[in-house]
């Protein structure tokens, strides 16, 4: 028992003694800098750049050589060419163009937007106009007439008579 007792003081010894180790250096340190620092700011610090030997580096000379300029040749920020040459590419652009102005209309008539199984057979939910209908096989809706529904599409018969496959999108 009494071993284990001594060692424990000699642990604590041999702790305090490498606190006050690294205490001591780290004063020193701090010490050093703060000297370095007062002699730095008695010898009125270090040089920064030497002056310079032309007059003309500095904004007063700068100013006294600039000659004015005349409104008429300074660039104007707001154009991409000078007018005569924008007026002559605008139309070559416009020629080349082959997008048209106007999308196509959307097909008439009512678009399948999902399939629900109810009561255990696929129905066809169509949107037309804003509203989703839902109509399964011999079900008349929004306008059609629903010959038939499978897992991808939806037959339909529309009031001419003819007959079109809508598909998910």
């Amino acid at each position: 028992m009494t071993t284990r007792c001594g060692s424990i003081s000699t642990a604590r010894a041999w702790g305090g003694l490498v606190r006050s180790r690294t205490l001591a250096i780290g004063t020193t340190l701090a010490l050093a800098a703060l000297a370095v620092a007062l002699a730095v700011a008695r010898s009125g610090g270090a040089p920064v750049a030497p002056p310079s030997a032309s007059p003309a580096a500095t904004p007063a000379a700068m100013a006294a050589s600039a000659r004015p300029v005349a409104p008429e040749a300074l660039r104007d920020v707001f154009r991409f060419a000078a007018d005569g040459e924008a007026s002559r590419a605008l139309p070559a652009l416009v020629e080349d163009a082959a997008v048209p102005a106007v999308p196509a209309p959307p097909a008439p008539g009512p678009r399948l937007v999902g399939l629900v199984s109810r009561s255990g057979r696929l129905a066809a939910a169509l949107a037309l106009d804003g509203e989703v209908v839902l109509a399964g096989p011999g079900e008349s809706a929004a306008g059609v007439f629903v010959v038939s529904v499978d897992d991808e599409s939806v037959r339909i018969r529309r009031g001419d008579g003819s007959e079109s496959t809508l598909v998910l999108p």
